[in-house]
């Protein structure tokens, strides 16, 4: 699941992430408006972010666990 952020690069300013596309560009046209009177400022853009990025938490702590499971094994397999 991807998530969005609007950035201005003229103000420096980026927004907190939103869930879908839309939101973060409601967020962009508003800010437009009240800061720069409808223009386009140069930078602006929207982000989408994997909120699961590669390797996944999942595969992480299943890599964890399997390690966690072969030392136990070695340790008491003696």
């Amino acid at each position: 699941m991807s998530s969005y952020q609007y950035r201005c690069a003229v103000c420096g300013i980026t927004w907190d992430e939103v869930t879908n596309r839309r939101q973060a560009e409601q967020e962009r046209d508003r800010h437009r408006r009240e800061a720069h009177d409808g223009g386009v400022p140069d930078g602006d853009g929207i982000r989408a972010q994997d909120s699961e990025p590669w390797p996944g938490r999942g595969v992480l702590l299943a890599g964890l666990l399997v390690m966690l499971f072969v030392m136990y094994s070695s340790w008491h397999g003696q």
